[in-house]
């Protein structure tokens, strides 16, 4: 035991030269309370930092989508559309094999005003245009023109056969002033 307290003595006096001398001593620091305060100060400011940046982005996301709506809403309308009616409306069979439905339409087309050609050329081609409205629309089943994406898509398929038949130009828009289904 005599050797126990002679080295406790010896690491004491160590301590103190170390003390004295400003070399830190062993087992000497910061207590748990003050470790565990630091740890929950920067745990703080870390939950703090990734809300900040959370709300910096979130934001710029949002300013970037109203922006975007902005430009959409802003957009001027276009001009309006010079407009050919059909004299007599369509009224044409389906193509349905089980049970016999037909199509009434009533349509008109739009077109530039300032192409007085193109007027000219729809008064001479209205034949040949009813014509291909007629075959268009006896192809059709009564399921096939139901929904109103269906019915969009028929007036783009005749807008699109309408406008190869032109030389002077072309017809922008496709109108159904009535479409009934039976």
């Amino acid at each position: 035991m005599a050797d126990d307290d002679i080295l406790d003595e010896e690491k004491e006096q160590d301590q103190e030269e170390d003390l004295l001398a400003g070399a830190p001593i062993a087992g000497a620091g910061r207590s748990k309370i003050i470790t565990i305060l630091l740890w929950v100060a920067g745990s703080v400011v870390a939950v703090l930092l990734m809300v900040l940046i959370s709300y910096l982005i979130a934001k710029k996301v949002k300013t970037d989508a109203y922006r975007e709506e902005q430009n959409i809403v802003i957009a001027p309308a276009p001009p309006p559309l010079g407009t050919y009616h059909f004299q007599k409306e369509f009224r044409v069979n389906t193509a349905d094999t089980d049970e016999a439905h037909f199509i009434q339409l009533t349509i008109s087309f739009g077109y530039d005003t300032n192409n007085k050609l193109l007027e000219l050329e729809l008064g001479q081609r209205q034949a040949q245009m009813m014509h291909i409205i007629n075959i268009i629309l006896g192809g059709k089943k009564k399921e096939d023109l139901m929904t109103p994406m269906q019915k969009l898509n028929l007036a783009e398929e005749i807008k699109s056969q309408i406008n190869m038949i032109f030389s002077q130009g072309k017809i922008e828009e496709v109108y159904f002033e009535e479409l009934i289904i039976s």
